[in-house]
């Protein structure tokens, strides 16, 4: 586990959360809030790493129990996890065996979850209620929006973007592989309704393919094309794929922090528009999940761009058609 979480500061005494800015003093490993480190301007004691001071953790294995919802040790006389302020199980309660397979901070044991409530038809305790605490406090609010609203505008889908959201946001990073957005590009962007995104991503991908285009101008002989020597468009070539491969990466890397983005504009305009509970939900329902007629819109109008694009092709249509098939 992370050693430092539930831990006090050494400069306000209060615990170290997963939700906080953690630094380690370098010479002696004395953990710190950002904010505590920074005030003092030094590690508080300074004055003994000549002595070769070394923090230790302060607890002892009788004294901790395992958090139900973080999966992180913290006190077991205490009625809240110092890491994720989550509830702890009365004493005595059975804690999880062995999460040396979680697959990182703030995740939960979902297979124990579904496997109790198929035996009990209830679970006894809300993974999901237990993980937005965990990750945006006690009024589940992302970006200043609470999560039931946030799931009625992603629709069907809302658990696995809400698990990860929840993910990115105790690890502060903005970054989670979306192969939806890597593969298919803009048209994942379509597809969430996340216009923004989707329009820039289109636009850059356009752009890259201009060599390419001129490249055809030239091979058909077209009067609008570039005086470029061979040497100068196939540079362009290989700088646009190169920007084209990066383009995929960070798609793929930042698309789901985008779509929040872009979502979370929306939520704030209609929750600014609709006070009433049950008609702001229906609007978002509405506004909000995913439209299949916006992809196939995408790909229209890459058809109409596609046939734009011919009318700027020269007369000698026949060299092209022998550069593709030989």
């Amino acid at each position: 586990m992370p050693k430092y979480y539930g831990c006090p500061c050494e400069g306000c005494g209060k615990p170290l959360t997963l939700r906080d800015d953690i630094v380690v003093c370098p010479d002696c490993g004395a953990p710190y809030h950002r904010d505590c480190y920074e005030k003092l301007g030094r590690c508080i004691h300074s004055a003994a790493h000549a002595a070769g001071y070394e923090w230790k953790f302060p607890y002892q294995e009788s004294e901790l129990c395992t958090c139900p919802a973080c999966g992180e040790r913290t006190l077991r006389s205490e009625e809240h996890c110092r890491c994720c302020g989550a509830v702890l199980p009365p004493e005595g309660a059975e804690e999880p065996a062995d999460r040396s397979e979680d697959p990182g901070e703030g995740s939960f044991d979902y297979s124990s979850f579904y496997r109790q409530f198929q035996e009990t038809g209830t679970p006894s305790v809300d993974p999901m209620k237990q993980a937005y605490e965990a990750a945006f406090g006690k009024e589940e609010a992302m970006d200043g929006i609470p999560c039931a609203d946030w799931a009625s505008y992603i629709g069907p889908a809302s658990p696995a973007y809400m698990n990860t959201y929840c993910r990115m946001q105790l690890a502060h990073s903005k970054v989670s592989m979306s192969f939806s957005a890597l593969l298919f590009g803009p048209f994942y962007f379509f597809y969430r309704k996340a216009w923004k995104p989707a329009f820039g991503f289109l636009a850059a991908e356009l752009l890259l393919a201009v060599p390419t285009l001129l490249q055809l101008m030239q091979i058909t002989g077209s009067t609008m094309a570039p005086a470029l020597s061979d040497s100068t468009m196939v540079l362009l070539a290989r700088i646009c794929s190169a920007l084209s491969f990066l383009l995929m990466v960070v798609r793929g890397m930042y698309g789901k922090w985008l779509y929040r983005k872009s979502a979370a504009e929306k939520i704030k305009r209609i929750r600014a528009e609709f006070p009433d509970a049950a008609q702001r939900k229906a609007v978002l329902a509405a506004q909000g999940g995913v439209s299949i007629a916006a992809v196939f819109g995408c790909f229209l109008l890459l058809m109409v761009v596609g046939s734009a694009a011919t009318l700027l092709l020269g007369p000698n249509v026949d060299a092209l058609i022998n550069l593709v098939y030989g």
